[in-house]
């Protein structure tokens, strides 16, 4: 899963990649989390857009379930089996930008680590995503199974695309078979501490190792 990323002066990392932004300010958040209004991109015609959604999907079929959470993360596994992202797989793809996410290992005692896991050459991450314009502006990340080292933090983490492969993604005629022969880039990952765990705590600091 994905539960939390940071992302830093995303106007200037993408200013080569995006030919509109809709009102996307060059801030730093070291602390994303869901509820949070984020930058996304996403294809608008023949161009890229970076624009601002909400982080968490909520299907028009659960607007009236008072406890209902919204969706964080979509699962490859079942993207097409789900009626909440068949559809947006088609025509509302995104790429959610983060410089690194956030990961929680739970050891024998239950007790939980946090982990930030990174690009091995700090290179801009770049999640593959799903939007929905809905009473809000959504998207939710796509995730996969964790492989290799990672696996041991968590079994599941998000699929994650290069630079280069942006438009591999979102202007696929067959997106289900780009993402499922995907290979993620290689990423390095070190203990921090639990400052992170306090979405109110949004400083540099939190990249610190432990």
């Amino acid at each position: 899963m994905c539960g939390r990323y940071s992302i830093t002066k995303i106007v200037n990392k993408t200013k080569n990649i995006v030919q509109k932004n809709e009102g996307v300010k060059d801030t730093d958040n070291y602390n994303a989390y869901p509820t949070q209004q984020l930058p996304i991109i996403k294809k608008n015609e023949d161009s890229l857009t970076l624009t601002n959604y909400h982080w968490g999907l909520i299907p028009k079929w659960s607007e009236k379930m008072k406890d209902f959470r919204p969706l964080n993360n979509a699962r490859l596994e079942t993207l097409m089996e789900k009626r909440t992202f068949s559809g947006l797989i088609k025509n509302q793809r995104c790429l959610v930008p983060a410089d690194g996410y956030y990961e929680w290992r739970k050891n024998d005692d239950g007790k939980k680590f946090p982990y930030f896991l990174k690009h091995e050459h700090s290179e801009t991450l770049y999640f593959a995503g799903l939007y929905q314009k809905n009473n809000n502006l959504e998207f939710s990340i796509i995730t996969t199974e964790a492989k290799g080292e990672i696996s041991n933090i968590h079994h599941r983490m998000p699929v994650i695309l290069k630079e280069k492969e942006i438009k591999n993604y979102l202007y696929s005629k067959d997106p289900m078979t780009f993402l499922n022969s995907h290979q993620n880039p290689a990423l390095v990952f070190y203990e921090i501490g639990r400052d992170v765990n306090n979405p109110s705590n949004n400083h540099i600091g939190l990249l610190d190792r432990a």
